[in-house]
C-alpha cells in the first residue's frame, strides 16, 4: 500500500493506492477514514487499482472550505486527475472508473456521478441511499457534525455506540 497526498485549496488530502488495473475509488463514510475498507483491500488489490482517500476532515486529511458532498466530490476528481497524470503525461483518460461509497461516501459518489457521469462505469452504494434525506435526518447530521467539531470523532463514537 502506497501512501499519497495532494494539496487541494491549500489543504493536504491523504489517500492510499494499491494494485493494478481498472481504477476503483473506495469512499468511506462519516466519522471514518480509508481504513474502513481494510477487509476489502486484501481481495480487490489483486484485480484493480485501488484509490482510497481519507475525506477532508477525516483521518490524515485536512478540512477544505466546501465540505458539501459536491465539494468532497471535487476532491475525489482531483485525486483521480493526479493519479492519471502520473501514468500519462497528457492527462490520460479517467473514463471507466468504479466508485464505491459507504454511507455518506455514497452521497459523495452520487454527487460525483451527477457532475461527472462520463467518468464512472459504475457506482456502488454500501449502506447508503440514492434518496434525499428527510429534514429530520439532515438536522441530526448537522448536530452530529457540530458535536464532532467540538468534541472529536472518538467522543462522538463513544456517545453513539453504547459498548465502545
Amino acid at each position: 500500500m502506497k501512501e499519497n497526498a495532494i494539496t487541494y485549496q491549500s489543504s493536504n488530502i491523504f489517500y492510499r493506492t494499491t494494485g493494478k488495473g481498472k481504477p476503483v475509488v473506495l469512499i468511506h463514510g462519516f466519522a471514518e477514514d480509508g481504513d474502513i475498507w481494510k477487509n476489502q483491500i486484501e481481495f480487490l488489490q489483486h484485480h484493480f487499482y485501488l484509490i482510497i482517500p481519507d475525506l477532508p476532515g477525516s483521518g490524515k486529511s485536512e478540512l477544505i472550505n466546501d465540505m458539501s458532498m459536491e465539494g468532497m466530490a471535487e476532491v475525489i476528481k482531483e485525486i483521480l486527475n493526479f493519479e492519471v497524470s502520473k501514468v500519462s503525461p497528457t492527462g490520460g483518460d479517467l473514463e471507466g472508473a468504479v466508485m464505491a461509497g459507504h454511507s455518506m461516501g455514497g452521497y459523495i459518489g452520487l454527487a460525483f456521478a451527477e457532475k461527472y457521469p462520463e467518468i464512472l462505469s459504475s457506482l456502488a452504494l454500501v449502506h447508503s441511499s440514492a434518496f434525499a434525506d428527510s429534514e429530520e435526518k439532515k438536522a441530526n447530521r448537522l448536530k452530529s457534525i457540530e458535536f464532532v467539531k467540538k468534541n472529536g470523532a472518538y467522543e462522538f463514537l463513544k456517545a453513539a455506540i453504547v459498548d465502545l
